[in-house]
């Protein structure tokens, strides 16, 4: 484990830093190691607060059918206008710079939508008893 040499730290695509409730694209890491994601798709950025040079937190998506995944939310919003579920017990954190706007510009989801998907996220992580 000695004279690990760090990953490269990348420039962003964007030209200002993501919003919560944007969608992008994401290059996730193709080193992945299933269930881990990999290849590009869409992504909601969870994050309040972002900065064009650190890193942000996302709801992964997929376009492929989820039946029988409580934890997958129907999308009304989509970034290619297919079809897609946000994987809402998948959050993740990636760098700015793994994100990629659309070719059609940087779609926002609305707030009540963003907000189910919230409450199916908030409801996937865990609950401790307070004494």
């Amino acid at each position: 484990m000695q004279n690990q040499i760090p990953p490269p730290k990348v420039q962003p695509r964007l030209k200002s830093a993501p919003k919560i409730r944007q969608l992008y694209w994401c290059d996730f890491p193709e080193d992945a190691q299933l269930p881990e994601f990999w290849k590009r798709r869409p992504v909601i950025v969870l994050s309040y607060k972002t900065t064009l040079h650190g890193a942000v937190t996302v709801i992964p998506c997929s376009t492929q059918v989820q039946p029988g995944n409580k934890w997958a939310f129907p999308l009304e919003t989509t970034i290619d206008g297919r079809a897609a579920w946000a994987i809402c017990d998948k959050i993740t954190t990636v760098a700015v710079s793994r994100l990629l706007p659309d070719k059609n510009g940087i779609k926002r989801m609305a707030d009540k939508e963003f907000n189910d998907i919230l409450a199916l996220v908030l409801d996937w992580l865990p609950k401790f008893k307070t004494e």
